[in-house]
């Protein structure tokens, strides 16, 4: 009996042994699995949702949350835990900044569009100004149909009105009578698009054959001056992290900036972050 209960201890140590030494995943077999939650910038909005779609093919366990608001609200959101990325398209202010982790991903442009009709082709700062202030109301006292000028601007919260307050109007709040104010970059688009006086300020992945972009100083918005500064209104794109980010949200934010994920923020038609010499 001795020798029969010593042969089956045997065997099942030998089988535990085979448990033990199962198969490992396959090196092509993704076990990154997760959620990263996503506030903030509207204007990165998109570019987060096609990031993101590529992410999830090569980590097809992970799940994305992306919501907007707002820079103003995916800086909140860090600094109070409630979200993994934050998402900001302007640069933060000192104490904004504090605590936080800061990853410029992309630089984007204030792209200054019109109704396709309108020949308007240039405007200096200081007349973009002019027309938000109610300096400028007619198309005409610039050279363009007689036609009132209606200026379009973002909602408060947005980074790229924050932006647009800044370089142009130089931090003053927008004064004209027949000023219009929507919530998303794509609603500003639409306005613009659908009223042959109206004039305002998308996001460049916001650009469209809706709208026609004009040119700044006779500068136009593309890559090689966005990326060269001699375009004037550039700003950058920021996914944020803070002390209660998971390390899943690093590990997108590291394949944002890596050059698989720059070059494909380069062909959604964003610009990527000059490589540093």
């Amino acid at each position: 009996m001795k020798r029969l209960l010593t042969l089956l201890t045997m065997i099942t140590f030998l089988a535990a042994c085979g448990r033990s030494q199962s198969t490992p995943p396959t090196p092509t077999e993704d076990t990154l699995t997760g959620k990263i939650t996503f506030a903030g910038s509207t204007t990165m909005q998109p570019l987060v949702a096609q990031l993101g779609d590529e992410f999830r093919r090569l980590h097809p366990y992970v799940t994305m949350d992306i919501a907007a608001g707002g820079s103003a609200v995916g800086i909140k959101a860090i600094h109070d835990g409630t979200t993994d990325i934050g998402m900001a398209s302007r640069a933060l202010t000192a104490n904004e900044a504090a605590g936080i982790n800061q990853y410029q991903v992309a630089i984007d442009v204030l792209a200054l569009v019109v109704h396709p009709t309108n020949p308007i082709k240039n405007l200096t700062l200081s007349q973009l100004q002019d027309i938000f202030m109610g300096k400028l109301t007619n198309w005409q006292s610039l050279g363009g149909p007689d036609l009132a000028i209606i200026p379009v601007q973002r909602e408060t919260s947005s980074g790229s009105r924050g932006a647009f307050d800044e370089m142009v109007l130089k931090n003053q709040t927008a004064t004209a009578q027949n000023l219009i104010t929507t919530a998303t970059a794509g609603d500003e688009a639409a306005s613009v698009a659908k009223n042959p006086g109206a004039i305002g300020y998308v996001g460049f992945g916001n650009i469209d054959k809706t709208v026609k972009v004009i040119t700044i100083n006779g500068i136009l918005p593309t890559q090689e001056t966005a990326q060269n500064n001699s375009y004037p209104l550039t700003r950058p794109l920021i996914f944020m992290m803070g002390p209660l980010s998971q390390p899943l949200a690093k590990i997108f934010i590291d394949y944002a900036l890596s050059a698989q994920g720059q070059k494909s923020i380069q062909n959604l038609g964003w610009v990527p972050v000059p490589i540093k010499k």
